[in-house]
C-alpha cells in the first residue's frame, strides 16, 4: 500500500535535546533579528552566545547523540539530495522516508548550522557605531583591519541566514500541503505517523537519554560564558 492509503503507525523519530536545540536556536534568531532592529544591544548579544553555545552543542551531539542525530547518518552530497529532489513530487512515502533527516534536509542543516555559526562567531569580532558604539569581547585583540571585516561578513550572512531560513519553512509547509507530512508536528511532538509497512526501520534508532544533551548543552553555555567573561575581563 502506498500513499494516503497505507495504513499509518505512530513512530518515535526525534530525540529531546534535538527538539530543543531546533526551537531554541529559532527563538534565538527571532530575538536576533528583533533586537536588531529595534538596536536592543544587551539582549542582541546574548541571543549571539545563545547561538554560539546551541552550534557547539550541536556539533558535539552529531557525533555522540543519537543514531538519527548523528552527521554520519544524514550528511550526503549534493548529487544524493538532488537525486531526491528528483523523487520527491510522485515518490511513495516508504521511498521518500528516512529514519532522520532526508538528503535535502540533511545538506540545509549543514548549511543552517554553518551561516549561524559564521553569524555568531562574526559578532564576536563586530564594531557597531549603531549600536551604541558597541565592541564585541574579542574586537580589542585583533587588528582594526579583521574587526573591519568581520563586521561587513556579520552584515552580509544575516541575508543569507534570512534567504535559508525561508526556504526551510517554505519547505516545511510544502511537504505539509502536497506530501501530507506534518514534519514541523514531528519536530515538536518527536513522533510522526508512517505507513506500516517502514515503521520497523525506525525501531532501529539508537536513542541517547535527554540528560546527557541537557548535560552537554549546559556545559557548551558554561564554556562560551567562560570565554567571554575572560575576554571581556583581560
Amino acid at each position: 500500500m502506498h500513499g494516503d492509503n497505507a495504513q499509518k503507525t505512530k513512530i518515535r523519530q526525534w530525540d529531546f535535546p534535538v527538539r530543543l536545540f531546533h526551537w531554541a536556536l529559532v527563538t534565538a534568531i527571532v530575538t536576533a533579528w528583533w533586537t536588531n532592529q529595534e538596536a536592543i544591544i544587551n539582549i542582541h548579544e546574548l541571543a549571539g552566545y545563545t547561538v554560539l553555545t546551541l552550534v557547539l552543542f550541536r556539533i558535539i551531539w552529531g557525533f555522540v547523540g543519537s543514531s538519527n542525530a548523528r552527521f554520519t547518518s544524514f550528511v550526503k552530497g549534493p548529487f544524493t539530495a538532488l537525486s531526491y529532489l528528483r523523487k520527491l513530487p510522485k515518490g511513495s512515502e516508504e521511498e521518500l522516508a528516512y529514519e532522520g533527516h532526508n538528503p535535502a534536509g540533511g545538506l540545509m542543516v549543514i548549511v543552517l548550522l554553518l551561516l549561524v555559526a559564521v553569524q555568531a562567531f562574526t559578532g564576536l569580532f563586530t564594531s557597531e557605531d549603531t549600536f551604541l558604539f558597541f565592541d564585541g569581547p574579542l574586537v580589542k585583540y585583533v587588528p582594526s583591519g579583521f574587526a573591519n571585516t568581520m563586521n561587513y561578513i556579520h552584515h552580509v550572512n544575516i541575508n543569507l541566514i534570512y534567504i535559508a531560513v525561508v526556504l526551510h519553512v517554505v519547505a516545511a509547509i510544502g511537504y505539509l500541503f502536497l506530501k501530507n507530512e506534518n514534519l514541523i508536528g514531528a519536530m515538536i511532538t518527536g513522533s510522526r505517523k508512517v505507513p506500516t509497512s517502514i515503521a520497523a526501520r525506525f525501531a532501529s534508532i539508537n536513542f541517547k537519554p535527554a540528560w546527557l544533551g541537557l548535560l552537554i548543552m549546559v556545559m557548551c553555555g558554561a564554556i562560551v560564558a567562560g570565554v567571554i567573561t575572560l575576554a571581556r575581563a583581560g
